[in-house]
Order: C-alpha cells, then structure tokens, then sequence
C-alpha cells in the first residue's frame, strides 16, 4: 500500500512540473517614459502603460515626448533642434514718438567761425545764460532697415529761436537790403531776432537695444529741410530820464531765406540725447549786388523722447 502511495505522488508531482514549464510567463511591468518640456526644463515622469494621463497642453507652452524604452537620444536631438528654430516672440519695437529739443543758438559764418566780423558783426549774439536759445519738438517715426537695430528716422517738426542779438543796433531793411540802423539812444534793453521754421528731417539711426529702449545708446545722423514759418524783430528800451519803457516790434520775412537746409546729429541713452543742428545755408536771401550778412543758424542742446 505504502508503495502504490508513494507512486502515485511521484506521479503527480512529475506532471505538476510539466505544466508549470508549458505555462506561458506572466509578463512583465514595463513602465513608459514621458518626457516633458516645459517653460525652458526638462520634466521626466515614469507612467504604468495602462495609467490614463492627460496630454492637452497647450501646443506653446509644453513639448511632450513619450517614449517605451530607455533608448530616446535619437529622439531628444531632435527635439532640442525643433525647439531651437522656435524663436520667442519679441517685443514690439516703438516706431514714433515726440522729441522735445531745448537748446542754446547763434550764428557762424560761412566758413564755420564764431567770431563775427564785418558785415555779420550786428548779428553776434548773447550767450545761453542771457536767453538766446531755442527750442521745437518734432514728430519723429522710423523704419527698420537691419535688425531692427539699423532704422531710417523721419517726420515733422517746429523750430522756434529767439536770437539775443549783443549790440544796440536794430535790423532794418530796404528792398533787397538787410542792414542795421545807427546805435540806439538810450540802449536798448532788449534786442532779439525771432525766426521760426517747419522742418522735415530724414536720417538714419542706430539703437544698441531697439527692444528696450529704456536702456538702448541711440545715435543718429542726417539731413533736415526747412521752410520759413515767420520771423519777427522786437526791441525795448528805458528811458531812465524820464521814466518811459517802449517795446517795438517788426514782423515780416526781413529778407530771410524761404528754406533752409541743415545737418542734424544725435546721441544718447534712454529717453536722453545731446543734439547739434548745424545750417549750411545762409539765413538772409543772398542777391546780386547785394552785400547782406552771411551767416548760418546753429544750435546745440537736449532732446528728450516722449
């Protein structure tokens, strides 16, 4: 008995081995990798291949990547090379703004000197601290032209100048003569030359940071026309003997040029610049026989963008 037994769990055990080895193996637990990119990092997660995971980020603001096995660096240079021909979007660049120019003005002969003799000695003017000064403000746009960084700078403006003439003579004319009248008695208080202009610049500008021009050097350089908008004499004087104050003042073109033309140069950072407008025509009509001054307008000062 005890053998037939002992048979029987051989026998069982035997056939027990042999469908273990006919089974087919469990399969393994094999995790996914997901690889993120998100805001400029990489983000790597391991998922179950049956876990549910949501992938409806937006197309901008996430790069997804799934990937079954642990051999992806084929897939990541790819992935780094897309993301590299992506270019962010910049800021837009400003093309207009307003400029406030202040300055101090005078005049130059034709050969560039200060020191006016001759017939252009009555047109010698005071210094800044006395008043002769001038001022405008332009409309100014620009179009790229290289990398936003290169721009071609143009628009409209207004000049004003009150030119404080030094000497106690008033400007007077006849005909096609400009010429100044014999020295006042008392001396006059004040004598100035106003002329006014609208101009039309066009120059070519560089910005070291158009993006931000807060904090960009700007530098800019070119040509400006101008037309004569109106000019006007103006005098006073006091009578300390009698106690009498007179103004007089003459309006008219006074025999200036209808246009002019000018060089104009820029520097500066920010909102900030130093300008120097520099005339190379002259500002009273130059006729045949006619022996009026030869002088050119110049001013020099500070801009500011607004």
């Amino acid at each position: 008995m005890k053998r037939i037994l002992l048979s029987a769990t051989v026998l069982i055990l035997g056939m027990g081995s042999v469908w273990a080895q006919d089974a087919p193996a469990a399969p393994e637990s094999k995790k996914k990798m997901v690889i993120k990119y998100i805001d400029g990092k990489w983000d790597t997660t391991y998922v179950e291949p049956n876990a549910s995971a949501k992938k409806q980020a937006p197309a901008d603001a996430s790069t997804e990547l799934d990937i079954a096995t642990e051999d992806f660096r084929a897939e990541m240079r790819d992935l780094k090379k897309e993301l590299k021909e992506v270019k962010p979007k910049k800021k837009k660049v400003e093309k207009s703004h307003f400029l406030l120019d202040i300055g101090a003005n005078g005049f130059m002969d034709a050969n560039g000197d200060f020191n006016l003799t001759g017939a252009n000695r009555d047109l010698r003017t005071e210094n800044a601290f006395n008043k002769s000064i001038g001022w405008g403000f332009t409309f100014s746009r620009s179009q790229n032209l290289v990398a936003q960084k290169l721009r071609l700078q143009y628009g409209l403006g207004f000049e004003f100048n009150n030119y404080r003439l030094r000497d106690n003579r008033i400007l007077a004319t006849s005909g096609d003569t400009v010429f100044f009248n014999a020295p006042m008695s008392p001396n006059l208080t004040r004598n100035s030359l106003h002329v006014n202009w609208v101009n039309v610049p066009i120059m070519l500008q560089f910005m070291s940071n158009p993006y931000r021009q807060s904090r960009s050097f700007n530098l800019s350089a070119g040509a400006e026309l101008g037309v004569r908008l109106g000019n006007m004499s103006s005098r006073q004087r006091y009578d300390m003997g009698n106690d009498v104050f007179s103004e007089v003042s003459t309006t008219g073109p006074l025999n200036s040029a209808p246009f002019k033309a000018s060089l104009v140069a820029r520097a500066g950072y920010g909102d900030v610049d130093v300008f120097v407008r520099y005339g190379i025509t002259d500002l009273f009509r130059q006729e045949t026989g006619v022996a009026n001054p030869t002088v050119r307008p110049v001013m020099a000062g500070v801009s500011f963008r607004l």
